[in-house]
């Protein structure tokens, strides 16, 4: 039998991009992978981002169509806008196996270019974000919210994206790597992102 994730653990183990140390005053990417529901999803985190965060700037990069994602001009391009743009970025959205695996690379671009990321997925697909994040050797981070598959509705999306809930998805650029995240020593892996600042 056929174990995708015995293929993955052979993937060589790459530290996740450095934490911010606080969210104020940082610029927060917001990322579509071009499923329908990611727009009005991300339209809701980013009114909750204003309200809790006035000081924030948040940019935005979507997708035409989220099979683009894994064309390897489209992951360079993401790379560049969260080198050259951000100090963070919530990817959306992974709502089923491959939705969730094209947000994975989308995530990976961002966490390459040194921007922590996390994607939000349903919660029924947590383990096809761990398995290809796996294939990209890095342990991303994620955030699941129920049910999220297809939505559009953007007062379903205020009803779950409270600000409890926000505050669980910035923990997720903001809480420090763990042994496992960390993987092995880089150089980059020293830097530590201050509000505004360079990384």
């Amino acid at each position: 039998m056929y174990d995708p994730v015995a293929d993955s653990e052979e993937a060589e183990r790459k530290p996740i991009a450095p934490r911010l140390e606080q969210i104020e005053g940082t610029r927060i990417g917001l990322f579509d992978n071009g499923k329908p529901a990611a727009e009005p999803l991300l339209d809701v985190v980013e009114e909750r981002l204003e309200e809790a965060y006035p000081t924030v700037t948040v940019d935005r990069y979507a997708v035409a169509h989220l099979n683009r994602i894994k064309n390897e001009e489209e992951m360079a391009d993401i790379e560049a806008w969260a080198d050259e743009n951000l100090d963070a970025c919530i990817g959306a959205i992974g709502d089923c196996g491959s939705c969730t695996k094209y947000l994975v690379y989308g995530i990976e671009a961002v966490e390459r270019s040194g921007t922590p990321g996390v994607g939000i997925v349903d919660e029924g697909f947590a383990l096809d974000w761990d398995t290809n994040a796996r294939d990209f050797g890095r342990d991303m981070r994620y955030y699941t919210l129920p049910a999220i598959s297809e939505v559009v509705d953007r007062d379903r999306f205020r009803e779950q994206i409270t600000a409890d809930v926000l505050d669980n998805i910035l923990e997720e650029v903001t809480r420090p790597p763990s042994p496992e995240e960390q993987a092995t020593e880089d150089a980059e892996s020293d830097k530590t992102v201050v509000a505004g600042g360079d990384r």
